[in-house]
């Protein structure tokens, strides 16, 4: 089952964005798991591809302009946002973003040095607005799909109350999906290793297997 979460990526850079650029991660990104599965995977273009299909699809621009058409184009259509941008862009950006009082979800700044940019982020966040830094594409996307599981979870819970268990288990599936492909790539190379401290938490799992349980019995 096929499911609209109501939220969509907007990714502002200068070169992703271009039309020419990126095809391939793109492509990949716009096309469901069933379709890439016979393409031998690369780690970003299989995670691009879970977050389009379990998570939101993806719009990508060029220039800030680009970028401030598909904001609104989308909250016309009562589209959620969720924001991503080059460090450079998204400076000038995110005050033209609430000058014009649109709102977004999220956002998810990508660049090559976070302290050159941190002074301004910070000043963001102590404004209230969510921001959050990355200087690798593959922390970005696992936080992506961190994020939108969460999400996942809450839109499952709320179709739940409403009486829509079979929406509401898709939901829950989904969540899971992400939950699992953030921590594959997470974890560590080798996961016995004594001295690897950093070892990605699976406490979703429970919550998950409890919360499908739940709407699978409501189904019946």
């Amino acid at each position: 089952m096929s499911i609209d979460t109501g939220y969509i990526i907007i990714w502002l850079d200068a070169h992703i964005g271009a039309e020419k650029n990126c095809q391939e991660m793109k492509q990949k990104f716009q096309v469901g798991l069933v379709e890439a599965a016979a393409v031998p995977p690369d780690l970003i273009d299989v995670l691009i591809c879970d977050m389009s299909k379990c998570g939101a699809p993806i719009e990508f621009a060029q220039t800030n302009e680009d970028a401030l058409n598909h904001i609104e184009n989308n909250l016309a259509c009562s589209k959620k946002i969720i924001f991503i941008s080059s460090a450079s862009l998204g400076r000038e950006i995110i005050p033209e973003i609430q000058k014009k009082e649109f709102h977004i979800e999220s956002y998810y700044i990508f660049c090559g040095d976070m302290k050159r940019h941190r002074d301004w982020a910070e000043d963001l966040i102590n404004d209230g607005l969510e921001v959050q830094m990355f200087d690798h594409e593959v922390t970005l996307l696992i936080r992506l799909c961190r994020d939108m599981s969460n999400i996942l979870i809450e839109d499952g819970k709320t179709s739940l109350s409403q009486k829509e268990p079979e929406i509401a288990l898709a939901y829950f599936k989904y969540a899971y999906a992400l939950a699992d492909k953030a921590v594959e790539y997470d974890k560590p190379k080798d996961p016995k290793d004594p001295n690897v401290l950093h070892r990605p938490s699976t406490a979703y799992r429970g919550l998950l297997d409890h919360l499908i349980n739940t709407a699978k019995q409501a189904l019946q």
